[in-house]
C-alpha cells in the first residue's frame, strides 16, 4: 500500500488486459471510516489497458486527499457485459517532522541520510504513536458509528474539534437525528470540555437544557447500550504539537545514528569479558530515548478497564 502526505495529490493506475466498453471506468474513493471521499471520477485513458485518475486539488483550493487514514479506490468498468471492481489502497498521513526542520537541526545527517528521511520518519511516527496510544492525524468532515454504553458521556475514539451532527441507530427503520448544528431546534449534544488541542474532547454529551424535548429516544440523558449513534464532524489532531515534533526528530537522530543500536533493543550494559548483557526492565515502557519519553509524556492515552 502507498503512503502520501495529506493535502499532496496521488495518481492510480489500473492495467487491464483489453479496454472496457466504451473505454469507460469508473472510480468511488472511499475513507476507512466509511465515508465516500468521491464519487463516480472519470479515470484517463493513458494507454491500450491503462487507465489513471489523479486525486488532486480542487477548484475551492481544498485536496481530495484531505484527511488522515487509509482510502480505498474502486475502479468499476465493464468488459463483455460483465462488470468488475478492482481497489487499489492508499494511506494518507500527517508527518510529524519535515526533512527541512530535521536537518536544520542535524546538519551533520543531511549528505548520508536526506535520501531516506521520510523512511526514518515513518519508523519515529510508528514509535511515538504506539508509545502515546494514540496518533496525531487529522480527519475533516468525517464520520463512524458506535454503541452506547448506558453513561451521560460517550466516549470517542479519536478528538472531536467540530461536533456537527448525531444520528441515532443510523439507517435503521427507527433512524432519528437527534442532534444537528444547522437546525435551532436539534441542538442537544456538546462536546465535554478539555484543555488544549483547540477544545477538542474525546466525550460527547447532551446538553443540560435540552431543546428537543418531544422524542421519546432522549431519556436520562445517557447513550443507550441497545442503540447505535453515527457521529459527525471534524476529528483528530488540526495541527502536530511542538513536543511530538521535537520527540520525532530525537528519535530519527537516534535512528540514523549506529551508536544507539544497543539501547533501541533494551541493552542497558555490556561486558566484555566472557561478553555479558544487562538488559533493561523498563524497555517495553520507553521510546528508547529518555528525553523524547519526557517529551511524549503529556499526551499518553490510558486506557482503564474493570476487573469482575
Amino acid at each position: 500500500m502507498d503512503s502520501v502526505k495529506i493535502d499532496t495529490s496521488k495518481t492510480l493506475t489500473i492495467t487491464l488486459p483489453s479496454d472496457p466498453a466504451s473505454n469507460s471506468v469508473t472510480v468511488n474513493l472511499y475513507h476507512e471510516f466509511g465515508d465516500i471521499v468521491k464519487a463516480n471520477i472519470a479515470a484517463t485513458r493513458s494507454s491500450a489497458g491503462v487507465y489513471t485518475v489523479t486525486l488532486g486539488q480542487e477548484a475551492s483550493g481544498i485536496y481530495v486527499l484531505n484527511s488522515s487514514g487509509t482510502h480505498r479506490a474502486d475502479f468499476t468498468y465493464t468488459i463483455s457485459s460483465t462488470e468488475y471492481t478492482q481497489s487499489k489502497y492508499i494511506n494518507v498521513y500527517v508527518p510529524y517532522t519535515t526533512s527541512d526542520d530535521f536537518f536544520d537541526e542535524y546538519p551533520e545527517l543531511i549528505d548520508t541520510h536526506e535520501d531516506v528521511f521520510e523512511k526514518y520518519e515513518l519508523r519515529a511516527r510508528n514509535i511515538i504513536n504506539t508509545y502515546c496510544s494514540q496518533s496525531f492525524e487529522y480527519y475533516p468532515n468525517k464520520s463512524f458509528t458506535i454503541d452506547g454504553n448506558n453513561h451521560n458521556n460517550l466516549h470517542l475514539p479519536y478528538p472531536i474539534s467540530t461536533l456537527r451532527k448525531v444520528t441515532m441507530n443510523y439507517g435503521d427503520a427507527d433512524s432519528e437525528i437527534i442532534h444537528d448544528y444547522s437546525d435551532n431546534t436539534l441542538l442537544n449534544m456538546e462536546k465535554v470540555r478539555q484543555v488544549g488541542n483547540f477544545e477538542s474532547s474525546y466525550y460527547l454529551r447532551y446538553r443540560a437544557n435540552i431543546i428537543q424535548t418531544e422524542s421519546t429516544r432522549i431519556y436520562n440523558k445517557k447513550f443507550r447500550t441497545d442503540s447505535d449513534y453515527k457521529i459527525e464532524g471534524d476529528f483528530g489532531w488540526r495541527f502536530v504539537p511542538s513536543n511530538i515534533k521535537q520527540a520525532a526528530n530525537l528519535l530519527i537522530a537516534d535512528l540514523m545514528n549506529d551508536d544507539s543500536e544497543y539501547r533501541r533493543h533494551g541493552i542497558s550494559s555490556i561486558s566484555m569479558d566472557t561478553t555479558s548483557f544487562n538488559m533493561s526492565p523498563n524497555f517495553y515502557e520507553s521510546t528508547g530515548n529518555i528525553e523524547a519519553d519526557v517529551l511524549l509524556m503529556d499526551y499518553m492515552m490510558f486506557v482503564m478497564d474493570y476487573i469482575v
